[in-house]
């Protein structure tokens, strides 16, 4: 009787094994032979489902934008805009290990991306984070030019991220979520 192979599952074995490498060894020490190490599978099924790195790549982006995209839908709303938004921004910030992942996975791919499928993804998450941030400084700060408030809240919030990835030791899940309460607040007064 034939091996039943879950294909979907295999992709998604394959791309974890990516944001792992990623995260762990960095961008530059993923490739056929140590993301097939990583994933328990034959250089030859990996060539299977990826043919080659960039579309790794674009598979691992892809899904950290599901699983972001998976834990927004998930929430509840609040009933206030305030505590929505809040919410929102604490799910695309590196708070727990998960979120560390995906932003040293977003953070490598945006740093090195050169193929036009990464590229749209990409584009794809920026609009995502373009359009809280939008929302963000029209709900705290209606009276405020929304375009220059929004652009401030770019900035502060990618390199939020940044500081948390690469000094996670004073970067911590408190501090990053009292930083962002506190800028927050500010926009709101």
């Amino acid at each position: 009787m034939p091996k039943v192979v879950d294909h979907d599952a295999r992709r998604m074995a394959i791309t974890r094994a990516v944001a792992r490498l990623i995260e762990r060894d960095g961008i530059h020490t993923v490739s056929v032979r140590t993301v097939a190490v990583e994933a328990g599978v034959q250089p030859s099924t990996l060539r299977h489902y990826f043919p080659s790195s960039d579309q790794m790549l674009a598979a691992t982006i892809q899904m950290v934008r599901d699983d972001q995209a998976e834990r927004l839908a998930a929430l509840a709303p609040a009933g206030n805009p305030h505590d929505d938004i809040r919410q929102a921004w604490l799910q695309a910030l590196p708070l727990d290990a998960a979120r560390r992942t995906e932003a040293h996975v977003w953070l490598a791919v945006t740093a090195t991306a050169r193929d036009t499928e990464l590229r749209a993804i990409l584009r794809g998450i920026e609009d995502g984070l373009q359009h809280l941030c939008r929302v963000t400084a029209q709900t705290f700060a209606p009276r405020a030019d929304v375009a220059r408030e929004a652009t401030l809240l770019r900035a502060f919030t990618d390199g939020l991220t940044l500081n948390a990835i690469a000094d996670p030791e004073s970067f911590t899940p408190e501090h990053i979520t009292v930083v962002l309460d506190t800028y927050l607040a500010r926009l709101a007064a």
